[in-house]
């Protein structure tokens, strides 16, 4: 379990029981895994890559079929999952699509079936129920800003 660090800021990177947690997940030792998830109340149920970032682990949810790229990072609260409605009946729309790349904001909600470009940034709190362009950034209720991270460093 060597330390990793992410590719485009060094200061995001696993502790220590964030990176026991992930090497169980992805090695499907379910016992050891479930343990460290009520520890850090954190439950990861999709497949696992190999260079996932989760620097504060407490609270996030992330649903079966959600597909998540690697240098992702995913801060607290956070939550991919399906939108499910009811009326009569429960439908499950899917579970979002995250590329490479990305940034989760504390407390951001993903839901449905929705791809978020790569590289994109989601802030804190946001909403995300639409999909989001490569290299953008997400605040509120899927509100996009105008300018692309790939606009400002020009």
């Amino acid at each position: 379990m060597a330390k990793m660090f992410h590719p485009k800021n060094p200061n995001i990177r696993n502790g220590s029981l964030a990176r026991a947690y992930l090497f169980c997940l992805r090695r499907k030792w379910r016992l050891p895994a479930r343990f460290l998830g009520l520890l850090l109340a954190c439950e990861i149920r999709s497949e696992v890559p190999e260079r996932l970032f989760i620097p504060h682990p407490a609270g996030i949810v992330v649903a079966n079929g959600a597909r998540i790229g690697n240098d992702v990072a995913l801060l607290q609260q956070v939550t991919l999952g399906c939108r499910c409605a009811y009326a009569g009946s429960i439908v499950n729309d899917g579970d979002p699509t995250l590329e490479e790349g990305v940034y989760v904001g504390p407390g951001a909600k993903i839901l449905g079936r929705v791809t978020i470009g790569a590289w994109s940034i989601i802030g804190a709190n946001a909403v995300v129920t639409q999909n989001i362009p490569p290299y953008s950034v997400v605040v509120g209720h899927n509100k996009i800003l105008a300018a692309t991270i790939k606009d400002l460093t020009h």
